[in-house]
C-alpha cells in the first residue's frame, strides 16, 4: 500500500545535539548529524531582542481590561450590583451540596457553630463583667460559680466550636473547589475546535484556576455575615447597657472604620495589581531566559539577560514597597479610629460608672466586647478587598461557562455503526470565514479497505478535510457519510471512537511509555500493548531501556527521536483498533533510515482499513488506491499514481519536480 521513500526525497530532520534520546542510541547519533543547521536556525528565530517589549505582558493587560469591560457591561445590563451578583447564582449547583450528604452534614455544623458563636461573643464579656461585679462586693470569697461559667464558655465551648468551624469550612470549600474544577474542565473539553483554535490554553487555564476563587467567596460569606450580626448586636446592646450616646460612639467608629477600609481597598487594589504585574513580568523574564538558554549562549548575551532580570526584580521590589507602605499607612489610620472610638467609649463608660448610672461590670464588658468585635472588623475590611478581586477572577469562569459548543450531538443522534468503512464526501462546501471559502464542491468516495491520498499545495484544504471527517466542524453545504450515515446524525463519541490518527507531530504526555500507549485503550492488556508495539516496530527498542515500558518520555516526548515518536503514535492507533485511519504527514519528521521502520509499521496499521493519507512527498503515496490533488479548495485531479502521471497535469509536474530535486 505504501512505498519506501528514497533517501534523496526524504525530509531529513532531527533534534538538538543536547537532546537525550530515550530509545535507540544509534538513531540518536544519526539524528545529531542532521540537527546542527536546524538548531541554529531555530535559535535565530527565537533570539531575544534588546528592545523586548513584553508582548505577553501586553496580552495579559488586554485580557484584564477585557474582563473588566465585560464586568462593567454586565453591571449596566443587570442594573447594578444586585442583578450582577444574581448572575453568579448559576454556580450554586456547583457550590451547594444538593446531593452530597457528607458535605450537607458539615454545612449544618458550620451554620450551628456560627450561630452559637454569636451568642458566645456576647456572653463571654458579660460573664467577665459578672466576675468583676462579684469581686467588687469584697465578700472575701471567690466567685466560683461565675468563674466556672466563664471557663465553660471560654474554653470547651468557644475553643471547641472554633475547631469544628475550621473543619467544616475546609470540607465545604474543598467540595466547592472540586465541583467547580470538574465542571469547568468538563465544559472546556466539550467546547468545539473553533473555540480552542481561537483561545490560548493559557487563558483557559487562567479561567479555570482563577474561577475557583468563588470558593473563597463562599468562605468570606461565613466571615462577613456573622461579623455584621456582631456589629448590629454590639450597637444595640451597648445602647441598652449604657445610653444613646454610647450607641452613637459605637456606630460612628464602625462607619469611620468601614469608610477608611473601602478607600484603602480601592487604592491598594490598584497598587496590588501593579505589583502583581511587575512580579509576573519578573517571572516571565526568568522563564524566558532559562528556557532560551541555548539562544542566549549562541549570541553570548548572558550579561544582557542578567541586567534584564535584575531590572525586572528591581521593578517588582519598588512596586511591592509602594503597596506595603500605603497598606501600613492605611492600617495605622484604621487602628487610630478603633483606638479613638475605644477611648471615647471607655471615658463615657467611666463617667457612667463614677456617677453610679452604670455598674462596674458594664465597663469591663465594654472593654472585653470591644476587643472581641475589633478583630472581625479588620476581617471585614480584608474580606471586601478579597471579594472584589475574587469577583473579577470569577468573571473569567462565568464568561467561559456561558460559551456554548458549536458542534454537539443532535437530538436523537444514534451511535455510528460501521459495517464496511465506506466514506463519502458529497458536494462539500466549507469556510472558516464566509469571506474566504476553504472547500468548494468537494466530492469523492473512499471505498472500504482502500487508501485515499490527499496531496497538493499548502493551504489547499487537505487538513480541513480531515477536520471535517472528525467533525471538528460541520460542513456548510453538502454531506459526509460513513456507511450511509451522515456525520451530523451520529454521536460525536461513537464517530471519534471509530477513527484513529497518526499526526505529523504526535502529541504525548509527560508520563511513561506504557501510559502513553494505553491512552488509546486504557482497558487493554499488557499482551495487547506488546503486540501493538511489535507491529509498530518499536517494542525491541523499548525493552533495551533500563525501565522498559515504565520509562518516562519527558515533556512533549523530548527524550524520543522523531521516528520513535511516530512509531509510538502508530502503536497507540494499532492498539485503538479503529475502522478508519488517518495519516497526516506521518513520515515527514524522520530521516531516510528511520522511515523504513515507520513505513513497515504504517503498512501493518493500514491493513484491512479505510485509510486517508496527507502527504507532501509523492513518493510515499505511489501505491495509494486513489490520489486526490487538491488546489484552492477543489479536487483538480483524481486517480492512481500511474493514471495521474499519464494525464500530463499538475500531479505529473509535481512528481517530476520532486524527482529532479532528489537526483541533484
Amino acid at each position: 500500500m505504501f512505498s519506501f521513500a528514497s533517501p534523496s526525497l526524504s525530509a531529513e530532520s532531527g533534534t538538538s545535539q543536547e537532546t537525550q534520546f530515550l530509545l535507540d542510541p544509534e538513531t540518536a547519533d544519526s539524528f545529531a548529524r542532521y540537527s546542527t543547521t536546524q538548531s541554529v536556525a531555530s535559535a535565530e528565530t527565537t533570539a531575544v531582542d534588546e528592545d523586548w517589549d513584553h508582548s505577553d505582558a501586553d496580552t495579559d493587560d488586554e485580557d484584564e481590561k477585557e474582563i473588566k469591560e465585560l464586568q462593567q457591561k454586565r453591571l449596566r445590563e443587570k442594573g447594578g450590583w444586585i442583578g450582577y451578583l444574581g448572575g453568579f447564582l448559576t454556580f450554586l449547583p456547583h457550590l451547594l451540596p444538593y446531593h452530597d450528604r457528607f458535605t450537607q452534614y458539615w454545612l449544618l455544623v458550620m451554620v450551628g457553630c456560627v450561630s452559637v458563636e454569636r451568642v458566645l461573643t456576647l456572653m463571654i464579656p458579660r460573664q467577665l463583667g459578672a466576675i468583676t461585679e462579684a469581686l467588687g462586693q469584697e465578700s472575701g470569697r471567690l466567685p466560683w460559680v461565675q468563674l466556672l461559667i466563664w471557663g465553660l464558655l471560654q474554653f470547651p465551648l468557644s475553643t471547641g466550636l472554633n475547631m469544628l468551624k475550621c473543619l467544616a469550612r475546609t470540607r465545604i470549600s474543598q467540595f466547592a473547589y472540586t465541583r467547580l474544577k470538574a465542571a469547568a474542565f468538563s465544559h472546556v473539553m466539550s467546547l468545539s475546535m473553533d473555540y480552542h483554535s481561537m483561545k490560548s490554553s493559557g487563558k483557559l487555564t487562567k479561567a479555570i484556576e482563577q474561577g475557583t476563587d468563588l470558593t473563597s467567596i463562599v468562605e468570606n460569606i461565613f466571615i462577613t455575615v456573622p461579623t455584621f450580626i456582631d456589629l448590629v448586636i454590639a450597637a444595640i446592646y451597648l445602647t441598652v447597657a449604657f445610653d444613646r450616646f454610647m450607641g452613637i460612639i459605637v456606630i460612628a467608629t464602625m462607619v469611620g472604620y468601614i469608610l477608611v477600609s473601602l478607600k484603602k481597598n480601592n487604592i491598594t487594589s490598584k497598587m496590588e495589581r501593579a505589583s502583581s504585574e511587575k512580579s509576573r513580568i519578573e517571572s516571565e523574564v526568568l522563564y524566558d531566559s532559562v528556557a532560551n538558554w541555548q539562544t542566549v549562549a549562541y549570541h553570548n548575551r548572558r550579561q544582557f539577560e542578567e541586567k534584564r532580570y535584575a531590572g525586572a526584580v528591581r521593578a517588582t521590589v519598588m512596586a511591592e514597597r509602594s503597596y506595603f507602605d500605603w497598606s501600613d499607612y492605611a492600617v495605622f489610620i484604621q487602628d487610630f479610629i478603633m483606638d479613638a472610638g475605644l477611648l471615647a467609649a471607655a471615658v463615657w463608660a467611666c463617667y457612667r460608672v463614677a456617677t453610679g448610672e452604670s455598674p462596674l461590670s458594664n465597663f469591663v464588658f465594654l472593654i472585653m466586647y470591644w476587643s472581641s468585635v475589633r478583630e472581625p472588623m479588620s476581617m471585614i475590611a480584608w474580606t471586601f478587598h478579597e471579594t472584589a478581586a475574587h469577583l473579577i477572577n470569577a468573571e473569567w469562569l462565568f464568561q467561559l461557562l456561558q460559551t456554548k459548543a458549536t458542534i454537539t450531538d443532535r437530538p436523537g443522534a444514534k451511535a455510528l455503526a460501521i459495517s464496511e468503512g465506506r466514506v463519502v464526501f458529497y458536494k462539500v462546501k466549507f469556510a472558516y470565514n464566509p469571506e474566504r471559502p476553504i472547500l468548494n464542491d468537494v466530492s469523492f468516495v473512499a471505498e472500504p479497505g482502500k487508501t485515499v491520498a490527499l496531496v497538493g499545495e499548502t493551504g489547499g484544504g487537505k487538513s480541513t478535510i480531515l477536520k471535517l471527517l472528525y467533525r471538528f466542524y460541520d460542513v456548510n453545504k453538502g454531506s459526509i457519510t460513513i456507511d450511509g450515515q451522515d456525520l451530523r446524525d451520529v454521536t460525536l463519541d461513537s464517530l471519534r471512537d471509530s477513527l484513529g490518527i497518526v499526526p505529523q507531530d504526535p502529541c504525548v504526555f509527560d508520563q511513561t511509555i506504557l501510559q502513553n500507549v494505553l491512552y488509546a485503550r486504557p482497558q487493554a492488556t499488557m499482551e495487547e500493548v506488546y503486540a501493538a508495539c511489535r507491529s509498530a516496530q518499536i517494542h525491541d527498542q523499548i525493552m533495551k531501556f533500563p525501565q522498559a515500558y515504565h520509562s518516562r518520555i519527558g515533556e512533549r516526548g523530548v527524550r524520543l527521536s522523531g521516528g520513535e515518536l511516530q512509531r509510538l503514535a502508530i502503536a497507540r492507533v494499532i492498539l485503538r483498533e479503529p475502522s478508519i485511519v488517518i495519516l497526516d504527514e506521518a513520515t515527514s519528521a524522520v530521516d531516510s533510515a528511520t522511515e523504513v521502520s515507520v513505513q513497515q509499521a504504517l503498512r501493518t496499521l493500514s491493513k484491512g482499513r479505510t485509510v486517508f493519507v496527507v502527504a507532501h512527498r509523492l513518493s510515499t503515496i505511489v501505491k495509494a488506491d486513489q490520489i486526490l490533488l487538491i488546489c484552492g479548495g477543489r479536487i483538480e485531479e483524481k486517480g492512481t499514481h500511474e493514471e495521474l502521471l499519464r494525464s500530463n497535469g499538475k500531479y505529473q509536474r509535481l512528481w517530476h519536480m520532486q524527482t529532479a530535486v532528489g537526483q541533484t
